[in-house]
This record gives structure tokens, C-alpha cells and sequence, in this order.
């Protein structure tokens, strides 16, 4: 017993040493790169350019007779790359002291971008039933026996208020997905075996109900096509 407890404890605790190595030298290179960055480095192809030009300079200062010169100020050299390499010390340093707070930054915004994603999935997928629901409602209102002006009317006004609650769960999956369902540039004819029209104007609409019905279906079959090969890729 007193073996494996101690054996877990060993586990735990090189898991820690290694996690901690690990984040410390995410913290040094962190630290190198913004470095080199500010030294003008910003990139490798960058970087490469500059060492070339360098060394190239230096070549042919060196056959034009610049070793002499090079020589005999040899100490001002020194001070120079000296200086140059205290400035690089004391700005890795102060990026060094910097560098977790701006892994801490980048990873909170990482973060809250996964839950803005995982929010507007959720929301997505909430939409998405509640537009089966109305879906099922619409059948059901365009199915419907109206007689009479007055019936026609009242189920005029209740066709409003759905296509108005379906645009609001439209809006929320895709702005492309409301303006299919808003403008009705074409309307298929509907089921032939629908009660007959109360009034002209309810004709109208139940034809626009079929249309937005049949609009819903095929995205909603669509989108659930997706779902499922997207869960087999994965």
C-alpha cells in the first residue's frame, strides 16, 4: 500500500516538474521571438536576408582592404558588439518578465473565443428545434378548414405572428438563412389535397406557408445531413 501511494506521488509530482519545464520554456521562447522581433527579426525569411546582406558586406569590405581598418580599430569593435549584446541581454530580460502575461492574454482570448463559438453552437442548435416545432405548427395552421371572411382574417393575423417567430429563429442560425425565408422570390405550388381557400387573401398566404415550409424542411434536412457526415469524419 505504502508502494503505491508513493509510486502515485512520484507520477504527480513529475507530472508537475514537467508541466512546469514545459511552461517555462513556452515562456523563453516566447521571450526569444518578441526579442527578435523588436531587434527588427520579425520573420525568417527576414532574418535570413539580413544575415546575408551582413555577411556579404563584410566579405567584401574585408577584399577591398577593410581587415587593416577592421584591425586596427578592433577595440571600438568590441564596445560595439559589447553594447549591442548588453541591449539584447536586458531587452530578452525585460520580455523574459513579460512574456506571462501576454501567454496568459493570448490564452484568455483563446478562450473566450471557444466559448463565443460553443455559445453560438448551442444557440444555433436551440433555433434549429424550436424551427422544427414551428415547422410542425405551420403544418398544421396551413392544414387548416377556414370558412367564412372572419375566420380567414383571424387566421391571416396568426399566420403573421408564426412567419414573424419563424424569421426571429431564422435570424439566429444564419442572415442568409432569414432573407431565403423573408423574400419569396418564387412560390411552388402546395399539397393538392388542402381544404379550399376561405378568401383570396388566404389562398395567398397558405401558398407563401407552403413555400416557407418546404424552404424549412430542405435547410433543416440539409443542415442534419451535415451534422451526421461531420460526425463520421470526426
Amino acid at each position: 500500500m505504502g508502494i503505491e501511494r508513493r509510486t502515485a506521488s512520484d507520477s504527480a509530482s513529475g507530472l508537475s516538474v514537467g508541466s512546469m519545464a514545459t511552461y517555462w520554456a513556452r515562456v523563453s521562447l516566447r521571450a526569444w521571438t518578441d526579442t527578435l522581433r523588436d531587434c527588427g527579426f520579425r520573420d525568417v525569411r527576414t532574418s535570413v536576408v539580413k544575415i546575408i546582406w551582413t555577411i556579404v558586406a563584410l566579405g567584401v569590405a574585408w577584399y577591398l582592404g577593410g581587415a587593416n581598418v577592421l584591425i586596427e580599430h578592433a577595440g571600438k569593435v568590441g564596445t560595439v558588439i559589447a553594447t549591442l549584446l548588453l541591449f539584447f541581454i536586458v531587452l530578452f530580460s525585460w520580455n523574459f518578465l513579460t512574456a506571462p502575461a501576454k501567454l496568459q492574454q493570448e490564452a484568455d482570448k483563446e478562450i473566450a473565443a471557444l466559448k463565443t463559438k460553443l455559445n453560438n453552437r448551442e444557440a444555433r442548435q436551440s433555433a434549429m428545434a424550436r424551427l422544427w416545432a414551428l415547422r410542425a405548427e405551420g403544418t398544421d395552421m396551413r392544414n387548416q378548414k377556414v370558412v367564412g371572411a372572419n375566420a380567414a382574417a383571424q387566421w391571416v393575423k396568426q399566420f403573421e405572428n408564426w412567419h414573424q417567430r419563424v424569421l426571429a429563429e431564422a435570424r439566429t442560425i444564419s442572415p442568409n438563412f432569414h432573407a431565403w425565408l423573408a423574400t419569396l422570390d418564387r412560390v411552388r405550388p402546395g399539397p393538392n389535397n388542402l381544404p379550399q381557400a376561405a378568401t383570396p387573401d388566404h389562398n395567398t398566404q397558405r401558398s407563401c406557408q407552403s413555400e416557407i415550409l418546404l424552404r424549412m424542411q430542405e435547410f433543416l434536412q440539409a443542415e442534419m445531413l451535415h451534422r451526421d457526415i461531420e460526425r463520421e469524419t470526426n
